[in-house]
């Protein structure tokens, strides 16, 4: 074999080789599966973890370095904040959200449809079902929520939160860690009619935080139920033992019915003791003369309401302006 030859064959062996190689990388990358769809799996961003995919087309989590935290095993993940994730499992019939650490642990249980950001703020807006029901959880970055309430609907728009629980609607403003209502407006049942609570920022400005105006709304539809439904008078647990007499009307309504009720003032009253306040409504209710015509009045109700030692509402005084005004009814 003279010199010329050997050059060809060692030409053609290094072909071969590089040919071999080809394939083999072809076929190792033809073997990574593709990543979730880009529009449903986020661009991992560069904060306390790297989000990765791994061979089987799933995520995990690891730190800068490369240390694993999370094996790739979950269908989508989305960084929440430093310390928590959203992740997406499935059981074969749909897809559930729920929240996770870092590191791998359960947060918030895997009930949800969606878990949506609002830009530029701390809320996280979960939706899921509830009896056929869409409901609506709101959460903090760090994976605690803004409130218990499972809200009927929630819409975030040019900075003002909008929501909805039955007859109960409010808007407001996020302010760091928690919601500046600037509107609540709510019904309560009373026979036929209702009474409506419908306060703006300034009245909801003068009432401290964590004062539950639902419970006050209840109670002072209760009474109201008293007056003119069904003329029972509340639960002795109830009065107060401080004045009952300011309380019980006995039957100085009887003859008379209500057309509309509204709380326009509720005002915290300065006590030593539980907290207090005085409720004050308009009310609109007719009384029967004795001829059988109906006289229309039109007046202010204040309702005195306190916490007893068990946390419950309790009434300790009760006026009519236009009853003390004429001196009672017949």
């Amino acid at each position: 074999m003279n010199r010329r030859q050997t050059v060809l064959i060692l030409i053609l062996m290094m072909a071969v080789l590089s040919l071999a190689a080809a394939v083999i990388s072809s076929r190792v990358s033809g073997e990574q599966a593709e990543p979730a769809d880009a529009e449903s799996q986020p661009v991992p961003e560069r904060g306390s973890v790297e989000l990765f995919p791994g061979s089987n087309g799933r995520w995990g989590a690891r730190t800068a370095n490369g240390r694993i935290l999370i094996e790739p095993k979950w269908y989508y993940l989305r960084e929440m904040s430093d310390t928590v994730l959203i992740a997406r499992d499935s059981d074969g019939k749909a897809d559930r959200f729920g929240l996770i650490t870092v590191t791998g642990e359960q947060l918030v249980p895997f009930l949800y449809h969606s878990i949506v950001h609002v830009d530029e703020t701390d809320l996280w807006i979960a939706s899921f079902n509830e009896n056929g029901q869409p409901k609506y959880h709101l959460y903090h970055a760090d994976g605690t929520r803004w409130s218990d309430t499972a809200w009927d609907s929630c819409t975030y728009d040019s900075g003002l939160l909008s929501v909805s629980s039955g007859a109960e609607q409010l808007e407001g403003t996020l302010q760091n860690d928690r919601i500046r209502w600037q509107h609540r407006y709510r019904t309560y049942p009373v026979g036929l009619h209702q009474l409506v609570m419908d306060l703006d920022a300034h009245a909801l400005a003068q009432i401290p935080d964590g004062e539950d105006l639902s419970q006050l709304g209840e109670a002072a539809a209760a009474y109201l139920r008293y007056l003119f439904v069904t003329r029972q008078e509340p639960e002795a647990e109830l009065i107060s033992a401080k004045e009952p007499a300011d309380v019980r009307v006995e039957d100085r309504y009887l003859s008379c019915r209500l057309v509309s009720a509204e709380i326009r003032r509720i005002k915290m009253l300065q006590t030593e003791g539980l907290p207090s306040c005085q409720v004050e409504m308009k009310v609109d209710y007719q009384r029967r003369e004795d001829d059988g015509s109906m006289d229309r009045i039109v007046t202010t109700m204040s309702l005195g309401i306190s916490h007893n030692s068990a946390g419950a509402y309790t009434y300790y005084s009760f006026s009519d302006t236009q009853l003390n005004a004429a001196g009672g009814l017949e």
